[in-house]
């Protein structure tokens, strides 16, 4: 008797280029070492401005941060993907935006010189920037897991209007030079949050949580694989010190 198979499970890294600031390729990376340690086959296939996309052969898709020029041509962009993207999280695909490419779910983006940009238009909200930064290290309660969430923030000043679900509550580290606010979006699979860079290289629960949606199995962690005990102290360290602050 033959063995099955073994079902590849794809990465879909959008805007890789255009949308990759702080270290965000290493979130997909890091999403395809854990389907790894699990047993699991996966790819990252990586995608841009005018490649052609079948979001139906992925099963996890990323978009990252970036300047926000980067950010008006991805919007443009996605225009034409638009009824096919939100089809698929519709349908629970999991996928994560991090940085400022979450505000493009929203229904318009009104950069710092007032001209508006429309958006995907999935969620009720809209983003207005400003000539100004937000930035700073921060610690994160997500009203999905127990444990706390690290990270930093670099995005433009600004609001956010509508009626949508904010899953996150930011308190700012030493240094930050903002207050503490609830933020992001969350809609069914799609996850949504001002946190940038390797998001879910420095905090292993959050890593697990999408892991846990792509493979549709509980947490199954190797404690012995020395990566893993890596990632657990520095997760660890940065919080006692952000906790210290």
């Amino acid at each position: 008797m033959s063995t099955p198979l073994k079902k590849t499970i794809k990465i879909l890294h959008m805007y890789f280029d255009l949308m990759n600031l702080y270290g965000d390729w290493a979130n997909p990376a890091v999403i395809e070492r854990e389907l790894t340690a699990r047993g699991k086959e996966a790819v990252i296939e990586k995608k841009s401005a005018g490649c052609d996309i079948d979001f139906s052969l992925y099963d996890f898709i990323y978009i990252g941060s970036g300047t926000e020029r980067s950010q008006q041509a991805c919007m443009q962009d996605l225009s034409r993907y638009q009824e096919a993207l939100l089809a698929s999280i519709e349908e629970q695909k999991p996928v994560l935006a991090t940085g400022n490419s979450h505000e493009l779910f929203g229904q318009a983006v009104t950069n710092s010189n007032e001209v508006r940009f429309i958006a995907l238009g999935l969620l009720d909200f809209e983003t207005v920037q400003l000539n100004t930064r937000v930035t700073g290290d921060c610690l994160v309660k997500a009203n999905f897991l127990e444990e706390k969430l690290i990270s930093f923030i670099n995005r433009a000043g600004g609001s956010q209007k509508g009626k949508i679900e904010r899953p996150f509550l930011i308190e700012p580290a030493k240094g930050a030079n903002f207050k503490a606010c609830p933020e992001g979006i969350k809609y069914k699979n799609l996850l949504g949050t001002y946190m940038t860079g390797p998001v879910l290289v420095r905090n292993p629960p959050l890593l697990q949580y999408f892991a846990d949606i792509i493979t549709g199995e509980p947490k199954k962690t190797n404690t012995d694989d020395p990566f893993f005990k890596h990632q657990e102290k520095a997760y660890k360290t940065a919080l006692d010190l952000i906790l210290s602050t």
